[in-house]
């Protein structure tokens, strides 16, 4: 896959985790899981104009669309039908922030430009802190590991 296409993809993953948070914000009644879900749904809306202003750069430069891989794009989202509780909501974004900052590492490793490299080296970095929030609230949920309460990780990123 090509820095364009991989672009492409990005904006795609970011566009279906923003729907993801938001719809799941309406739906919960845990005050802290919304407030979560909705920081988490804006990170998501930044990360989409990060990709977007690099994508249309790229495209530019290229004068192409790519077509977007649609079975990759398919193994990319975490299908989320079956949301029953809140334990279900923040398991199935784990494991999307889970397969979209391994796509993201992988897609730094292999980019053309150094620009975009380091986009998605820092938005892989970021969804694995998003990954991390996500845990904490399912052990505090779950009543193990480390507790909301107590935030001893940071979520800022270097």
């Amino acid at each position: 896959m090509n820095e364009l296409e991989a672009l492409a993809l990005a904006l795609e993953v970011e566009k279906e985790e923003l729907k993801f948070y938001l719809n799941l914000a309406r739906k919960t009644k845990d005050e802290k899981a919304r407030k979560m879900f909705l920081f988490l749904a804006k990170e998501e809306a930044e990360h989409w104009d990060q990709f977007e202003k690099l994508f249309l750069e790229r495209v530019a430069e290229e004068c192409q669309l790519p077509a977007i891989n649609e079975e990759l794009l398919e193994k990319l989202l975490v299908k989320a039908e079956n949301i029953d509780s809140e334990v279900d909501a923040v398991k199935i974004g784990m494991e999307q922030e889970k397969l979209t900052w391994e796509f993201y590492e992988k897609a730094a490793r292999e980019a053309e430009h150094e620009n975009v490299r380091r986009v998605f080296e820092e938005l892989a970095k970021i969804e694995k802190a998003h990954y991390e929030l996500l845990k904490a609230q399912y052990d505090s949920v779950m009543k193990t590991g480390i507790w909301m309460d107590y935030q001893d990780f940071s979520l800022e990123v270097d």
